[in-house]
């Protein structure tokens, strides 16, 4: 199949954007004609070749063979910079078109461009999916009467979780299929864990659980003083407004590369990352392929995702309930172990790469018989 897999920000930091990019090394693996588009974006971001920025829509070659086209702005770099700054649309259709020229299916991964993409993709003939990884109760989440509206009409909907497939399909959307995703790590040779290290792992951003662990911390310390929190992460754009911890047990880490991210997870004891808005948690799967235990957000999609005492806890995302989910967990190595292991096979059986990419093959094949 000719596949287009397109996510606005092709860039190497974010779970989505990782997503589009295993996701299409993934399908190429199986034979397909893969590529990728986004949008060309103002200014220099992780993993995005300056090329991109020069101009022109050419396609780009990414470090793993897999073509990446670039789409420009109306209005060139002012639109581009109003198309990140706010939530905007505004791709140059006729380069959008050029760039999806012979795709039989276009695989839009979040929802920030999916207009233009489904236009785009009935002009030219081509099968519409959307992964729209919806999270009600958020800005700009995804659950609004036009959002729903373009689900039902995509070719397909791939869904995260049988939770958010549920969703959709209570309003109404009718091809919806679960997919799941996969982690993404760079192996490690024999790293030794710390002791009763605390790892934290996103968007630093008060829904994911980072303002109530950072006030989880002093909890713990009472009765573990020799705990140490490490968080890694892009700062939300208000970061500055909470101040820094002065304690050297609490280490504020910005976006790293991925070998020193695989690291950390292998130094770390757990990671905790109590989201109270999640479709999936991919970073639960990257502790899980070192073995370690995890504490999620007590929400439906993640209680599907982590199972209670099997291979994790959950935790509200409030300082107590964290803290005590962490206590938890230092207090018993050996049970801390045994679902860190419990998280691994759970994830080679379900959510490696090339699982993911079989099951997301039977989609666009469905998709093309809709189409």
């Amino acid at each position: 199949m000719r596949i287009v897999i397109a996510k606005k920000l092709l860039s190497a930091v974010g779970g989505s954007e990782i997503q589009a990019r295993q996701l299409a090394g993934a399908l190429a693996a199986r034979g397909h004609d893969v590529r990728l588009v986004g949008m060309r974006p103002p200014w220099r971001r992780p993993g995005i070749p300056d090329s991109a920025l020069a101009g022109g829509s050419a396609a780009v070659e990414h470090m793993d063979g897999t073509p990446m086209t670039f789409v420009p702005s109306i209005g060139r770099h002012a639109g581009a910079v109003l198309d990140a700054l706010l939530p905007l649309s505004l791709a140059d259709d006729r380069a959008l078109n050029a760039a999806l020229a012979g795709s039989e299916v276009v695989h839009c991964i979040a929802r920030e461009w999916a207009g233009p993409l489904m236009r785009a993709a009935r002009r030219l003939g081509a099968a519409y999916v959307e992964t729209p990884l919806v999270h009600p109760g958020q800005p700009f989440s995804g659950a609004g009467a036009s959002d729903v509206a373009r689900y039902r009409e995509a070719a397909a909907v791939l869904a995260l979780t049988e939770w958010e497939a549920a969703w959709y399909r209570a309003r109404g959307v009718p091809r919806v299929h679960v997919t799941g995703t996969g982690p993404t790590l760079d192996p490690v040779g024999n790293v030794t864990p710390d002791p009763a290290t605390v790892l934290f792992v996103g968007r630093k951003e008060r829904y994911k659980g980072y303002h109530a662990l950072r006030a989880a911390a002093t909890l713990v310390w009472r009765e573990r003083p020799d705990a140490r929190f490490v968080a890694i992460g892009q700062r939300a754009w208000n970061g500055l407004l909470g101040g820094r911890s002065r304690d050297p047990r609490w280490v504020d880490l910005g976006v790293v590369d991925e070998r020193a991210k695989a690291e950390a997870y292998a130094r770390a004891t757990v990671l905790a990352m109590p989201s109270e808005h999640e479709t999936f948690g991919q970073t639960y799967l990257e502790a899980w392929a070192m073995g370690r235990p995890v504490i999620a957000g007590d929400i439906p999609p993640l209680r599907e995702v982590v199972r209670e005492g099997i291979d994790g806890l959950h935790a509200a995302n409030e300082p107590l309930a964290i803290a005590r989910a962490i206590l938890r967990i230092l207090a018993d190595p050996e049970g801390a172990r045994r679902m860190g292991e419990a998280g691994r096979a759970r994830l080679l059986e379900r959510w490696t790469w090339p699982v993911i990419a079989e099951r997301t093959e039977r989609v666009y094949l469905s998709a093309l018989g809709y189409r």
